[in-house]
C-alpha cells in the first residue's frame, strides 16, 4: 500500500501543479517540470519493484499486484491534464478513487479518467438489471478462469519444468495450452472486474475482441489487452512518430527513398518502439525483451512489404479481408505465428525458449501424442474432457460475437428458464469441477504480477 500511497500523493500534486502552470499560461518547458519528475518517480519506482527481483527478497520486500496497471493509468491522466484534456482534479480522495478502484486494481483494465470519473464520483442505487448483467460477467469469469485456465495450467507447468524429457510435438501440445491459459486467465479475469464494477456502477472499457480470430500478428494486438494498446498508441506512439528525430528521419528517406519510405519509416520506428516496451511490460529478461523485439520487427516489416503482399494476395486470391478459406488461411497462420512467439513468454529464459524451439524441430517425436503421454501431464481423462469442452464453449462464444451477435444480449433475451439454466450450469461447472476436482490448479492470475 505504500507503492499505492506514493503513486496517488505524487499523482494528485503534480496534477495540481501542471494544472496551475497550464492556467497560468507558463512555458511549455515549465509546463513539462511536474510531469516530467512524477513519471521519473513512478517509473523508477515500477522499475525497481519490477526488475530488481534479486534485491527485493533481500531486502523484504514483494512485488506489489499490479503495480504496471495503476502506474500506467496515473501517467495517462497526468499527461491528459499537461495536455489540457482534462482538468486536474481538486479532491485527493477522487484520485485515490480513481487509481485504487478495487476490481482494476490487480491487472486493469487500463482505464481514462475522463472514462470512468464521472460514474466513480456518482452515486448509485442498486439496479437490478445491472446487477444481472455483472453477475453474469462474473460469472463467465469465473469460468473461464478456473474451467479453462486452471485446468491447462498442470499441463503447461508439467511440460514446461523438464521440457527436455518430451518430444516437440508434446512441448507444441504446451504451448497451445499455454495460449488457451493465458487468455481464459487474463480475460477471465477482466470480466470478474468488468461484472464487480458494472454491479456497483462503473462502466469499464473491455479489453479483448476474440483475439484467436485476429487475421495478423498487428490485428492480434488490436484484439489482446486493448487498454495497453490505447496507451502506448496514445502516449507513446504517437508523441515518438511526430517526435522532432522522426520527423527528420522521415524528410532524409523521402529524399533517398521516395514518399512512401519517408512516410513509413518514422511510423515504423515507432510501432518497433511500442513493441520493445510491450516486451519489457511483460517482465524482466532477455526472452521477453526478445518478444518485443520480434513483434515489433514482424510488424514494421510488414509495413514496408504491404505492396508486395498486396501483390500476392491479389494473385493467390488469398485474403484474410475476405470470408471463406482466406480468412481461415490468415487464422490458422496467426495463431502459428503466435504460438511460436509465445515460447518465448512461456520460457523461464532465452536459453530455454530457444531450446525449446530446437527440440521441437529436431526431435519431433509425434507418437507421444497417442500413446498415453497427455494424460500424463498433471491431468487425467476427466480433467482433459472438461478443459477441452470449457475451451469450445468459449470458442463458440468468441465466433457468435465475432459474427456480430452479442452473447449477453443473447442469453438476456433467451427465456428465463433458459438463461437460469445455463447460468446454473455454468455455476455448478464451476463448483463441481474446480473446487472439487483434483486436475484443476488453483492459481494467481498471471498477469497479477506484471
Amino acid at each position: 500500500m505504500i507503492a499505492v500511497s506514493f503513486t496517488i500523493t505524487t499523482v494528485y500534486l503534480s496534477g495540481l501543479w501542471a494544472g496551475l502552470l497550464r492556467r497560468a499560461k507558463s512555458s511549455r518547458r515549465l509546463r513539462r517540470t511536474p510531469l516530467a519528475l512524477c513519471l521519473i518517480l513512478n517509473f523508477g519506482l515500477l522499475a525497481f519493484l519490477k526488475y530488481n527481483s534479486y534485491l527485493m527478497p533481500s531486502l523484504g520486500l514483494l512485488l506489489i499486484p499490479g503495480i504496471s496497471f495503476y502506474t500506467f493509468q496515473a501517467a495517462g491522466y497526468l499527461i491528459d491534464v499537461y495536455k489540457g484534456k482534462v482538468e486536474a482534479d481538486r479532491n485527493p480522495f477522487k484520485i485515490a478513487l480513481f487509481l485504487s478502484f478495487f476490481p482494476l486494481l490487480v491487472q486493469g483494465p487500463i482505464s481514462r479518467h475522463n472514462e470512468i470519473s464521472g460514474d466513480l464520483c456518482s452515486g448509485h442505487g442498486w439496479d437490478w438489471e445491472r446487477s444481472r448483467k455483472g453477475m453474469q460477467r462474473i460469472i463467465w469469469g469465473y469460468f473461464m478462469k478456473l474451467i479453462i485456465a486452471d485446468h491447462a495450467a498442470p499441463i503447461v507447468s508439467t511440460i514446461l519444468a523438464d521440457y527436455s524429457s518430451f518430444g516437440g510435438a508434446i512441448i507444441v501440445f504446451g504451448m497451445l495450452m499455454f495460449s488457451i491459459q493465458i487468455y481464459a486467465d487474463f480475460a477471465g479475469g477482466i470480466n470478474i472486474a468488468i461484472g464487480i464494477a458494472e454491479i456497483v456502477g462503473v462502466k469499464l472499457p473491455e479489453n479483448f475482441r476474440q483475439p484467436f480470430f485476429a487475421i495478423s500478428l498487428a490485428d492480434f494486438w488490436r484484439r489482446w489487452h486493448i487498454t495497453l494498446g490505447a496507451w502506448l498508441k496514445d502516449y507513446l506512439f504517437f508523441p515518438l512518430a511526430i517526435s522532432t528525430p522522426l520527423a527528420k528521419l522521415g524528410r532524409l528517406s523521402r529524399k533517398l527513398f521516395g514518399a512512401r519510405a519517408g512516410k513509413i519509416f518514422p511510423a515504423s520506428l515507432a510501432t518497433f518502439c511500442v513493441y520493445i516496451v510491450v516486451g519489457v511490460w511483460h517482465g524482466s529478461g532477455m526472452h521477453l525483451f526478445f518478444f518485443g523485439f520480434m513483434n515489433g520487427l514482424i510488424i514494421s516489416s510488414t509495413l514496408f512489404a504491404e505492396p508486395w503482399l498486396e501483390k500476392l494476395r491479389k494473385k493467390t486470391g488469398i485474403s484474410g479481408n475476405r470470408p471463406g478459406f482466406g480468412r481461415a488461411f490468415a487464422i490458422v497462420r496467426t495463431f502459428a505465428l503466435l504460438g511460436i512467439l509465445r515460447y518465448f513468454v512461456a520460457a523461464g529464459s532465452l536459453r530455454d525458449a530457444l531450446r525449446m524451439i530446437r527440440h521441437t524441430v529436431f526431435s519431433p517425436r509425434f507418437a507421444e501424442l497417442m500413446n498415453g503421454q497427455l494424460l500424463q501431464l498433471g491431468i487425467d481423462g476427466v480433467g482433459l474432457i472438461i478443459l477441452c469442452a470449457g475451451t469450445a464453449a468459449l470458442l463458440v462464444c468468441d465466433y457468435i460475437t465475432e459474427r456480430g451477435v452479442d452473447c449477453g444480449e443473447m442469453l438476456n433475451s433467451a427465456h428465463p428458464a433458459i438463461q437460469f439454466s445455463l447460468l446454473m450450469a455454468a455455476f455448478l461447472s464451476i463448483v463441481l469441477f474446480s473446487f472439487y476436482s483434483d486436475n484443476a490448479v488453483s492459481a494467481n492470475f498471471i498477469y497479477a504480477g506484471v
